[in-house]
């Protein structure tokens, strides 16, 4: 993201030229060098910070009243603590955290503008500071950057800001993904694997994107589109390196000709229907120690209604031969007349219990079960774990 262009935002402008020491780093708006009150009346300084709203590349006013603040518990000049202070831990980034929520809602509008709000809990705090150094400033000379977190994303993730789990998240660093398979399931994985910081995220398919597909995976392709038949993969990846710098695609079924694609992975989504490539990418896999997750589903009509079960196998390290029991084998002979039925909603779900799982299993999310099997109902809508020893 431009510097440039953030610092032509209206409000933080008057920022700087009001002499603030302004950062942008972690997907935080900081500003530096707010001295405050310590319980024993001395004057030290700390920084305010809040998630900052991007839309594109410009900030966007609408942020609720609160902002942390980073240093000991702020006081008045009496050494009493403020009581618009909390103890909250808030990480901002590697190394670099909150100590203290501030609430002071000045209406029931709240604040009009970032600058507003700045500018009002700079005050609350530095006033204090300056009645007992009158050389205490909260602006001591406009200062603007914006710190290379390395973020493998085209734009600003604020939600992850927002949220306050910019630590956690940064346990995605250094994984690199692959997904074999981009037909209903395997886009949906995409789809959601797109929004973490994994490295990259390598896209294996050798299939065209074709109207059936269109009913089955995320998006809305257009009608042009369709009639061009892209391959999955390029496709695909044409829409998601608008959000992740890491997409890759290769337009190749995977078998055990290729397998060489699969090295560097630290984690790969089997989402193809193909069983009889299987059990060599399967091989690879293993003798490698790559974790990987088999998903599918068994969907069929009865009596006017579809009824099924989803399936997701989870394969680890030092707990592989009871996940390979349990990924179904290319069958000898394959009824002709079988349908392969599937729905874009059932794709998404079965999709989204493998991603939670490897989230679970790389310490994104708790994880108290660590199941190796997993199969949800459609019929009676139940998940149904199993251990795999």
């Amino acid at each position: 993201m431009s510097t440039a262009l953030l610092a032509r935002d209206p409000d933080l402008a008057r920022l700087l030229d009001d002499g603030y020491d302004v950062v942008v780093h972690g997907g935080h708006i900081i500003v530096r060098h707010i001295p405050y009150v310590t319980e024993d009346r001395s004057v030290e300084h700390g920084f305010l910070a809040y998630p900052v709203t991007v839309s594109g590349d410009r900030l966007v006013s609408g942020t609720d009243h609160r902002i942390w603040f980073s240093g000991s518990v702020p006081c008045d000049e009496h050494g009493r603590p403020l009581a618009l202070a909390s103890p909250e831990l808030r990480e901002i980034a590697e190394g670099v955290r909150a100590d203290f929520m501030l609430s002071s809602k000045p209406g029931p509008d709240g604040y009009p503008d970032e600058y507003a709000k700045i500018t009002a809990y700079a005050r609350i705090i530095a006033d204090q500071a300056h009645t007992l150094d009158p050389s205490a400033t909260p602006t001591p000379g406009a200062a603007w950057q914006e710190i290379d977190d390395d973020s493998p994303f085209v734009y600003r993730d604020t939600a992850t800001s927002r949220a306050g789990i910019a630590a956690i998240n940064r346990r995605f660093r250094g994984h690199r993904v692959v997904i074999v398979g981009l037909g209903g399931s395997g886009s949906y994985i995409l789809d959601q694997v797109a929004k973490t910081e994994v490295d990259s995220i390598l896209l294996v398919d050798g299939d065209t994107f074709d109207n059936h597909n269109a009913f089955r995976a995320p998006g809305a392709p257009t009608l042009e589109t369709l009639r061009g038949r892209p391959a999955k993969v390029a496709y695909l990846a044409s829409i998601y390196a608008n959000m992740h710098r890491g997409v890759k695609a290769c337009e190749e079924y995977l078998d055990e000709d290729n397998l060489h694609l699969l090295t560097g992975a630290t984690f790969v989504f089997l989402a193809s229907d193909d069983a009889t490539g299987k059990p060599a990418i399967i091989d690879w896999l293993e003798a490698h120690d790559v974790p990987f997750i088999d998903v599918g589903m068994g969907v069929e009509e009865i009596d006017g209604h579809l009824s099924g079960l989803l399936r997701v196998t989870t394969s680890l390290p030092g707990r592989r031969d009871a996940a390979r029991r349990r990924i179904p084998q290319p069958a000898p002979e394959r009824d002709a007349y079988a349908r392969n039925i599937q729905t874009a909603d059932l794709n998404a779900l079965n999709a989204v219990l493998a991603v939670i799982r490897w989230k679970r299993s790389i310490g994104i999310y708790a994880d108290a079960t660590d199941e190796g099997h997993s199969t949800y109902s459609l019929i009676t809508n139940e998940i149904a774990n199993e251990d795999l020893p």
